[in-house]
């Protein structure tokens, strides 16, 4: 396969870093292709754990070109963490996908997980460039509880794994903001486009009645998938990536 570098920019300016895998075939039709949205960044990584790009290779060893990119805040990528800004964030990235010849716009898939399911839940809701959306740990929230996911943002401020991380817009716009993402009133404007809606039996963070909460607010065509014993971090269950790897390939009927 081909990996590329890539600097891009969202529509307000906020310079982003990602990477695009390339299946190794060159020639025969455009590929269909995923784009993977990370959540909020744990401040230790597990041994071993290589992160998105383990995921990358893998899909695009089945024959998706894959992208991988941090939100702004996080990692190689500029800017100020802002919640609504990580919409931007993807608009961009599905702007690069949809400019490259290798790509077949048809069959063009988010895959979100955690903090980054709920955006692609909302960005896939008002952008239909967006063909098939896999939402993964995603919490659902009222705004009590959306102050637990401010704190949890606000102890990865401390940490320095995001940037920019405002006492005031923390204090003054980001439960807002939270509110206004809130995936159980987004899901059900994906439809017609297919919702693969995953959660771990076990998630010590997000409980798994939020899978059950999502699902009965989605629209058809879904589908749900509970891993047993699986955790959070689904990325790392080579169950819960099969699932999806398989849930993808009928969607966009690769062989």
């Amino acid at each position: 396969m081909k990996i590329e570098e890539l600097k891009f920019f969202s529509k307000d300016n906020v310079k982003l870093y990602g990477k695009i895998y390339l299946p190794a075939e060159k020639i025969g039709k455009p590929k269909p292709a995923v784009c993977f949205c990370h959540g909020i960044p744990s401040p230790v990584r597990a041994k071993g754990d290589r992160g998105y790009a383990e995921l990358a290779e893998k899909f695009t060893a089945e024959g998706f070109v894959s992208f991988i990119f941090n939100f702004r805040g996080v990692g190689l990528s500029e800017g100020k963490f802002n919640y609504l800004g990580w919409s931007k964030d993807l608009e961009a990235a599905i702007d690069i996908l949809n400019e490259r010849s290798e790509v077949d716009k048809q069959r063009l898939a988010v895959v979100g997980f955690s903090g980054g399911a709920i955006i692609s839940v909302y960005r896939a809701a008002i952008d239909d460039r967006i063909k098939a959306v896999v939402v993964g740990a995603c919490p659902t929230y009222d705004e009590n509880e959306a102050k637990l996911i401010v704190k949890a943002i606000t102890m990865a401020g401390e940490a320095e794994v995001i940037k920019g991380l405002s006492r005031d817009y923390v204090e003054k716009e980001l439960c807002k903001e939270l509110l206004i993402v809130e995936p159980s009133k987004w899901i059900g404007k994906i439809s017609p486009r297919p919702v693969l809606i995953i959660h771990g039996e076990n998630d010590e963070l997000v409980n798994v009645k939020n899978a059950y909460k999502l699902y009965e607010k989605a629209s058809e065509p879904k589908k749900l998938a509970i891993i047993k014993g699986g955790q959070h971090k689904l990325r790392l269950s080579s169950e819960a990536v099969e699932v999806i790897l398989k849930w993808l390939k009928e969607v966009f009927h690769l062989s």
